[in-house]
């Protein structure tokens, strides 16, 4: 996916970065705060003006990640920025909604905070829905169209996707650190048959070894 938005923003990267010599962070911020004026333009009633802010702080995230990879600068702070500003923006406009009638206070909670469980595994897992922001989309179309109350039903639609994803990757992260511990085990053995150290009994296979053996 990121090779793929890569290629669409190539322009915007490229000029960010060599004709307005901007850094990944620089871009990170100005994305941020995008995202807070699109909460704070959601949240004053202005809700068309808020979905195209919010539209433009996604473009915006594309290029920083964008410009990063294209001019190798990738560095763990911009990774730790680039998360962080992603969760505060996701928090602002999910209380926006709230707080302007769309959603209610409960599921806008609900949807944050399955949001921070899946991200909270995701380091390990490296499985993530992403697409805790574009959903928002799709309930402005349902809200616009057919009147429907469509940002409480996005907002559910993203508490059930991230608790899926969390659920999902906490068995996969689960089932890593199980296979490098078994790998690890490997080589010590083979160390310790090399030295002629006789062998230990073997450990009883974990539940998720036996399910994925």
């Amino acid at each position: 996916m990121s090779k793929a938005s890569d290629s669409i923003l190539r322009i915007p990267i490229v000029v960010a970065h060599e004709k307005l010599g901007l850094s990944p962070n620089q871009i990170s911020v100005f994305g941020f705060l995008l995202g807070l004026a699109a909460a704070g333009l959601t949240a004053a009633g202005l809700l068309h003006w808020g979905m195209i802010a919010l539209g433009l702080s996604q473009i915006v995230d594309g290029v920083d990640g964008g410009v990063a990879r294209r001019y190798n600068l990738q560095s763990k702070k911009g990774r730790l920025l680039e998360v962080v500003f992603d969760r505060l923006s996701e928090l602002a406009i999910l209380l926006a909604l709230a707080f302007a009638g769309y959603a209610t206070l409960m599921m806008a909670g609900l949807a944050f905070l399955s949001i921070l469980l899946s991200t909270a595994v995701q380091p390990y897992s490296h499985f993530d829905p992403g697409f805790k922001r574009f959903i928002i989309y799709f309930g402005y179309a349902a809200t616009i169209l057919f009147h429907v109350p469509g940002f409480q039903i996005a907002l559910g639609v993203i508490f059930l996707a991230n608790l899926t994803a969390f659920a999902a990757g906490t068995v996969i992260a689960d089932y890593r650190l199980q296979t490098e511990i078994d790998r690890q085990a490997m080589i010590r053995r083979e160390n310790e048959r090399a030295m002629g150290v006789p062998p230990q009994p073997d450990d009883p296979p974990s539940f998720l070894s036996k399910l994925f053996s």
